[in-house]
């Protein structure tokens, strides 16, 4: 049985409603949302610069279109305009969904690996970004009613995240 098309504008206020009442991490959500944001023809984020604020929109599902048609014109020979509008017919599967989230985390922990600070979120009401702070070994005191002594925590990465106002905002 086919699944029915939803909007993200739909899929987003359904989850909304489910988080009011369950916060915890939904990888069914993850999917559908990422599934849902290839197949929405409607579907727009909004791009932001730093200082200007909002700058345009871009299309997940163009984006993605695009990402296919290319691959399908490289790997076969295709014509990039014949393969764009095999492309234009395509519907994104749970299985590429999956593929493109996991692939998201692959990057972001290889590349917060470097050191750097990576941009995760610029939106019209904040800029948000993750860095890996290095945490050395300690030794922490365990509470008396607890058993009392002393504990070991040893050393280990930890992932911050940063999140301001952006500029424009002020």
């Amino acid at each position: 049985m086919a699944e029915e098309k939803v909007t993200m504008k739909e899929l987003m206020s359904e989850i909304q409603e489910t988080t009011k009442k369950q916060k915890s991490a939904s990888r069914v959500d993850e999917v559908r949302v990422m599934r849902t944001m290839l197949n929405d023809p409607k579907f727009e984020i909004s791009i932001y610069d730093r200082n200007k604020g909002k700058i345009g929109t871009r299309s997940p599902r163009e984006e993605a279109i695009k990402f296919v048609a290319s691959t399908a014109s490289a790997v076969t020979g295709l014509d990039v305009a014949q393969a764009t509008e095999l492309a234009q017919n395509y519907e994104f599967t749970k299985k590429d969904a999956t593929f493109l989230i996991e692939n998201a985390r692959d990057f972001t922990s290889t590349y917060l690996e470097t050191g750097r600070k990576l941009p995760m979120v610029q939106s019209a009401k904040t800029e948000a970004s993750l860095i890996i702070r290095h945490v050395d070994q300690k030794t922490k005191k365990i509470p008396d009613n607890m058993g009392g002594g002393t504990a070991t925590v040893p050393a280990f990465d930890k992932v911050i995240s940063k999140s301001k106002s952006p500029k424009y905002n002020k």
